[in-house]
């Protein structure tokens, strides 16, 4: 499917539904002409009730002008939050389209996330239902502090790997206010980039300032944490749209 023919899709399906922050269209953005690799990507966030649907379109770089006729490869669609409307739309994504399950990367299949997949030639297009994996019941006292305690301590050996396991093995475990406390206290004290995720796909608005901070502190030249951040801020720049009037 080509790229233009993609973009159109998307504009079908979602129709008439809002958008909770500005796309994000990386040839478009001289800021992230030294990314590197060998895709471009855009990002749109349509919000509806209480969810979010967060879609990126992927395809070959290629010299501009030329993007009338690229394909795309991937379309996908996040769902996170509730919104039985915007999955509906989500869902007209992949209607039509050649089921196939096996585009679906191995160390992908047992991340608990239920998806849907098809394939429209040579692009894949997947909606994946985020909530699908959350954690069905708290931990006990003595598990939570267990997992709790590494992103509380103020170790000075404490490394982002290490933060980032840690903070993962916590949210995969259980989805809480007191696991949100746990993050936010982390990253107003360092920065975690995977902190921030789990915070921006659960919807915690209070972590924007944190990820605007760290923006901030981007050093010239690092474009990968440039985009990786300003996607979150917009992320959480389409939670917060859903608390306000339209």
């Amino acid at each position: 499917m080509r790229l233009q023919d993609a973009q159109k899709l998307l504009d079908r399906c979602f129709s008439g539904t809002r958008e909770g922050a500005p796309r994000l269209h990386e040839p478009s953005d001289p800021r992230f002409a030294e990314r590197g690799g060998a895709v471009w990507l855009e990002y749109r966030w349509y919000v509806r009730e209480r969810g979010l649907a967060e879609v990126f379109l992927k395809w070959d770089r290629v010299p501009p002008g030329e993007e009338k006729t690229v394909e795309a490869t991937v379309l996908r669609t996040h769902l996170l939050g509730q919104s039985p409307m915007l999955s509906q739309r989500a869902l007209r994504t992949v209607e039509g389209g050649t089921p196939a399950p096996e585009r679906v990367l191995a160390m992908l299949k047992n991340d608990g996330i239920r998806r849907e997949c098809v394939a429209r030639g040579r692009t894949t297009v997947t909606v994946e239902h985020w909530e699908s994996r959350r954690p069905a019941a708290l931990l006990d006292e003595a598990r939570f502090a267990e997992l709790a305690a590494p992103l509380e301590a103020e170790a000075e050996d404490s490394t982002p790997e290490s933060r980032h396991e840690a903070v993962q093995r916590l949210a995969d475990a259980e989805r809480s206010p007191r696991v949100q406390d746990v993050l936010l206290r982390l990253v107003a004290r360092k920065p975690s980039l995977m902190a921030l995720r789990i915070l921006s796909e659960w919807g915690e608005v209070k972590a924007r300032e944190f990820v605007q901070r760290d923006l901030a502190a981007v050093k010239p030249g690092n474009a990968g944490d440039l985009w990786a951040l300003t996607a979150l801020d917009r992320r959480l720049e389409a939670w917060q749209s859903l608390a306000r009037p339209t």
